[in-house]
């Protein structure tokens, strides 16, 4: 449901306003109800998560053993960071300062469908994160075994 790339400025007030063709579906799916969060790995860019898909992932995430130092890290990013938030009546989300600026978003936003998600990238990160990633080559001895099974 949650694919494609969309470019959008946030407004004045750090208001984004979500893809009309993204609209109907998320109120349908969740009453507009969404949560915003940071991304746990090295990238700085945030998730966007219907909010019936991140309680998904909290049980998940709130389940690891408090003990293990990754688990810990993972909790205190995704779960930490989470924000919720919902759509206005003209389909925009607010993305709080502190999510802001983590993600050094201040005014163009990369929207990226991930299916279950969307990712937000501030414009400058995402050319960078991209234009590098387009020039690495693919380490094959690192592809998952599903990944080497897939069929596209």
């Amino acid at each position: 449901m949650l694919r494609g790339a969309s470019v959008i400025n946030l407004d004045t007030k750090g208001r984004l306003a979500i893809p009309g063709r993204y609209r109907d579906a998320l109120t349908d799916r969740c009453d507009g109800r969404l949560v915003v969060t940071v991304n746990n790995t090295k990238e700085r860019c945030l998730w966007m998560y219907p909010m019936d898909e991140w309680e998904q992932v909290e049980r998940k995430v709130a389940a690891l053993p408090d003990f293990n130092t990754d688990h810990q890290r993972i909790k205190r990013f995704l779960i930490g960071y989470a924000s919720d938030t919902e759509m206005d009546k003209n389909g925009r989300v607010l993305l709080p300062a502190p999510l802001r600026e983590f993600a050094k978003i201040s005014k163009a936003v990369y929207l990226l469908g991930q299916s279950n998600k969307f990712e937000l990238w501030s414009e400058e990160q995402w050319i960078a994160k991209r234009n590098q990633w387009l020039e690495e080559e693919v380490d094959m001895e690192r592809v998952s075994v599903e990944m080497e099974q897939l069929s596209l």
